[in-house]
């Protein structure tokens, strides 16, 4: 399994730590930051150009998942492209380019914050997947 998340913008410096912390658990992960354009439609064009693979837009729109069903949401495809917009959200391409759309809750996250919770979900996908006893029921 490979994954690469595909995000706009750098992460905040007090969030960068626990990035790498994922980052460190997971080499199955890649991050990949595009620049800030000036309009999202902007912004979803270079986010499609760096997406391969299975594409899932992280949209508040999007279907909700328990961590298991994560886990095996994250089982079936080889390569996922995790897709973060930037603070004015996704472009209609992105939406309409994604093979599915994820929303991480029903609450708005900032796209840093938003960068950590699927971080976190990943490990804790991967760690379902591996039957350690991190994720508890």
């Amino acid at each position: 399994m490979k994954i690469r998340i595909v995000a706009v913008g750098k992460i905040s410096t007090i969030l960068k730590e626990a990035q790498e912390h994922y980052l460190q658990k997971l080499r199955i992960l890649e991050i990949v930051e595009v620049k800030k354009q000036r309009t999202k439609e902007d912004e979803g064009k270079k986010l499609l150009e760096k997406a391969k693979g299975y594409i899932v837009a992280l949209d508040e729109r999007g279907r909700e998942m328990t961590s298991k069903e994560f886990a095996s949401f994250l089982q079936k495809h080889p390569f996922i492209t995790f897709i973060i917009g930037g603070a004015d959200g996704l472009s209609e391409e992105v939406r309409e380019k994604s093979n599915f759309l994820l929303s991480l809750s029903k609450f708005t996250l900032q796209h840093d914050i938003a960068r950590i919770v699927l971080l976190e979900q990943i490990y804790r996908a991967d760690q379902i997947i591996k039957g350690t006893p991190y994720h508890r029921d």
